[in-house]
């Protein structure tokens, strides 16, 4: 079942997101991670239009919208491969004409999962907190993404 987020979901959604970004992003150092999670929980998810996808009646990933930009998408590293990022993408296609996002570049398993899903690579830039390259991508219903 996809839902929005509730206020009471943040602590579960922020464990997610730290525990699948430093698995994720293991070319980043844990510690840049866990000085974001505060402003992960009290500014960036409860301002986004977060869904979050439950199994079992259990939180496993969330995907939050900020208008047509995709802010985060994130499973539960205990329920990657099986398909719910695919699941979790395909709703938040669905709410949207055009989405855009950024992806580390060095992020290959994303860049791919995000190309298969009909985003286009727009421009490589800087990340500023980090330091990484990072990809941005969008995806439209229309054949032009530009």
């Amino acid at each position: 079942m996809i839902r929005l987020a509730a206020k009471e979901d943040m602590p579960h959604l922020v464990d997610i997101w730290l525990r699948a970004s430093q698995l994720a992003h293991d070319f980043i150092p844990a510690e840049f991670w866990q000085r974001r999670a505060h402003d992960m929980a009290t500014r960036y998810l409860p301002g986004a239009e977060t869904h979050v996808l439950e199994l079992g009646g259990s939180i496993i990933g969330f995907a939050a919208l900020n208008g047509d930009h995709l802010e985060a998408l994130f499973i539960d590293p205990d329920f990657q491969r099986f398909g719910h990022g695919t699941h979790l993408m395909a709703h938040a296609m669905t709410c949207r004409e055009r989405i855009t996002l950024c992806v580390y570049s060095r992020n290959v398993r994303a860049v791919s999962f995000y190309r298969r899903l009909g985003f286009q690579s727009v421009e490589d830039r800087l990340e500023p907190l980090s330091g990484e390259s990072e990809t941005l991508m969008a995806w439209s219903r229309q054949p032009n993404v530009e």
